[in-house]
């Protein structure tokens, strides 16, 4: 699984976690990893550009552009090269790959030859962010059509799996991702199933089933059904449990839901301090 691995960096300290990460994935899963960094074309063109030309009293384009394009070849350069160094140190394969373009839709380009993508929570910009998700990082992930790992403000192994069970078709899908990664990573698993009181035998019935074959593939499990908010249980259970790494399921790609994420799985995002891995149905 996740054979090809796309990283996104922007040389911010949340993009270099999210490189940890990959670096760690990777060595598990004998992945090749393509690093990318975009150049977003707004730096270069636009109302940006004549502020800046007005501010100067000068036409933007004659010179301001192509030395504006150098420095972006240069920070790309350097920042591909140090995100690459890791990858060297352990033995992992990668590639790096600099674009100049719309952020987003570059990004949702290169994942189409990619198995899951890794990104950072917050981006280069984070201490103007008070904390919120990165507005790139959030649309990236409403977007996209493959796996997700939002990664966190600091890295930690992973040791124990928690993942949000509702019995939905992206939620099995994320059961499935879940007892795979937990073979290969050796870990330990908690399959969670929040609910109401009224839907409560539905959801044990559920979960029992989910619990049932991580059983059958001998995997360390345990099933856990609680009452309340979804995302403030999966939250406060993955801090109890000391969880590092939650998986959910997150809707699909379609005309309709391209810019609409499940709830839960946005409040989750917005306020796990360990990475999510969100699956498609």
């Amino acid at each position: 699984m996740y054979k090809r691995i796309l990283l996104c960096t922007d040389g911010s300290p949340a993009a270099d976690v999210a490189a940890e990460y990959a670096v760690w994935l990777a060595r598990h899963l004998g992945s090749q990893v393509q690093v990318l960094y975009v150049t977003d074309v707004r730096i270069l063109e636009g109302p940006l550009m004549a502020d800046i030309a007005g501010a100067f009293g000068a036409q933007p384009y004659p010179g301001l552009i192509p030395r504006l394009q150098e420095i972006q070849r240069e920070k790309a350069a350097t920042i591909l090269a140090a995100t690459g160094k890791r990858f060297e140190q352990a033995s992992v394969p990668f590639t790096t790959l600099h674009q100049t373009g719309k952020l987003v839709s570059l990004i949702l380009d290169r994942e189409k030859e990619a198995d899951v993508v890794v990104i950072g929570q917050r981006g280069e910009h984070a201490e103007w962010t008070n904390g919120m998700l990165g507005s790139s990082v959030e649309r990236v992930v409403r977007a996209s059509i493959k796996p997700c790992i939002v990664t966190p403000g600091q890295a930690r192994p992973v040791s124990h799996i928690l993942i949000a069970y509702d019995d939905s078709p992206s939620a099995r899908n994320a059961l499935e991702t879940t007892l795979t990664l937990a073979s290969k990573l050796k870990t330990e698993i908690t399959i969670l199933a929040a609910c109401h009181r009224e839907t409560e035998e539905t959801a044990s019935r559920a979960l029992q089933e989910a619990h049932a074959e991580a059983t059958k593939r001998n995997l360390p499990a345990r099933a856990q059904l609680v009452h309340g908010d979804a995302a403030q249980q999966i939250i406060n259970q993955a801090i109890a449990l000391q969880a590092q790494l939650i998986v959910m399921g997150a809707y699909g790609h379609n005309r309709i839901r391209e810019w609409i994420l499940g709830s839960t799985t946005s409040q989750v995002l917005h306020r796990a301090g360990v990475p999510v891995l969100l699956v498609r149905p």
